[in-house]
């Protein structure tokens, strides 16, 4: 594109992402660009998309670049939608991830719960992608969940929660 052509603005369409979708944005930047620990960004290669951490690839998916996260809605707007993400997050792990000995009171802090040892890329991913369906399941609107039950019921098959979550992504 010409430098002189106006530059399309995204803005709206980027508008209408749910915080479920930018924990699968995160989830997918972990698989293709790598998982670290203990570093929001790993920039000792000097890319521009460095392996980062579950918080750096939350930021990466709002952002679009290596940002260090200002946390002040003054300074950046995209700020509010990084925070809903990790709050996301941090809910379900609250729910479904917590330690049997569960004495560190930070330990649902995604940078905590990201620099665990044992921990792994593929338990990440998969936290990111559940939290991002347990958010859609629980924030469905009614007609939605009406939606899918008619199209379920014609094709004869009983409505489920999988069955929803792969409906609405496939819409």
């Amino acid at each position: 594109m010409n430098p002189t052509q106006k530059q399309p603005d995204t803005r709206a369409a980027l508008a209408d992402l749910t915080p479920a979708d930018t924990l699968r944005c995160a989830a997918r930047y972990l698989e293709i660009r790598g998982w670290t620990q203990s570093l929001y960004f790993d920039r000792t290669d000097e890319v521009w998309f460095p392996p980062a951490c579950v918080s750096g690839a939350i930021g990466m998916a709002i952002f679009g670049s290596c940002m260090p996260v200002l946390l002040n809605e003054q300074m950046n707007p995209d700020v509010r939608d990084y925070l809903r993400a990790v709050d996301v997050l941090v809910d379900f792990l609250d729910l479904h991830d917590p330690p049997p000995w569960h004495t560190d009171e930070d330990y649902t802090s995604p940078f905590t719960w990201n620099d665990r040892p044992g921990r792994t890329a593929e338990q990440v991913v998969a936290i990111l992608r559940a939290a991002a369906d347990d958010y859609d399941w629980t924030h469905a609107t009614e007609d939605q969940l009406e939606t899918y039950a008619e199209h379920e019921y014609d094709i004869e098959r009983l409505p489920t929660r999988e069955g929803f979550i792969a409906w609405l992504g496939a819409r």
